[in-house]
């Protein structure tokens, strides 16, 4: 566990030490505000369905570039080979490092929590519901990491990290709209099962179920198994 404590507080120290963090999280914190101002203000609906689901599609295409410089910027640096050959283990590697990107998803969420004062103040919000969302919004951002950081340990340009995981996270977000298409009942099963989009609106709607909590944490730990698998094999 030293060994994950050591890579985590490297990694808080190098997000909070360049302008990303700030940036990624300004701008997520501003998008998702204006979301809810045009959701409830200008719509008058006192719910967080639509701002949740405006805030999802932010979070897939500005995760990448919180999770592209995790690997790509020790290559680019030329630190990957001292990092490499430290006293850790690879998944202490890559546990280390992804809880240090959780910690920013957690700072981005939590941001965004302002948005409820005005709603209970001049609401009656569902409050099973917007716990229900942040619960699926989590998830839905920590699959997207683990994704985002795998691409990052495959090449040395952060740009083509972030361009691929938008790419893979965009097409795990439409990949339902695929379901209309198929006439094998398996089919239909399996491009439903594969959609973030579906699985999140779930939550959105209040139903916290263990099928869309097995599905994010599945798709994280396989992210993450091939991002420990390959440190070793490059070792």
């Amino acid at each position: 566990m030293s060994g994950i404590a050591a890579i985590y507080r490297k990694e808080m120290q190098t997000y909070f030490r360049s302008p990303i963090a700030y940036f990624v999280v300004a701008v997520y914190l501003v998008g998702a505000g204006y979301f809810f101002t045009y959701n409830v203000f200008l719509t008058g609906t006192a719910t967080m369905t639509e701002t949740f689901q405006s805030m999802s599609i932010l979070l897939v295409t500005l995760i990448p570039l919180v999770s592209m410089r995790l690997f790509s910027n020790e290559y680019s640096a030329r630190t990957m080979e001292l990092l490499m050959t430290l006293p850790l283990k690879a998944w202490e590697i890559v546990i280390g490092k992804y809880l240090g990107a959780v910690t920013i998803l957690l700072l981005m969420t939590a941001g965004t929590m302002i948005d409820l004062v005005p709603l209970y103040l001049y609401g009656n919000p569902e409050t099973k519901t917007i716990i229900s969302g942040y619960i699926g919004f989590v998830l839905l951002g920590m699959a997207c990491l683990a994704i985002g950081q795998f691409f990052s340990s495959l090449t040395q340009n952060q740009i083509v990290a972030a361009l691929i995981t938008v790419c893979v996270l965009l097409g795990f977000w439409f990949v339902g709209h695929l379901e209309g298409f198929q006439n094998s009942e398996w089919m239909r099963s399996l491009f439903s099962y594969l959609s973030f989009a579906l699985h999140f609106g779930d939550f959105v709607r209040g139903l916290v179920r263990s099928e869309g909590i097995a599905f994010y944490l599945i798709v994280s730990a396989i992210a993450l198994t091939l991002n420990a698998s390959y440190l070793e094999w490059r070792r």
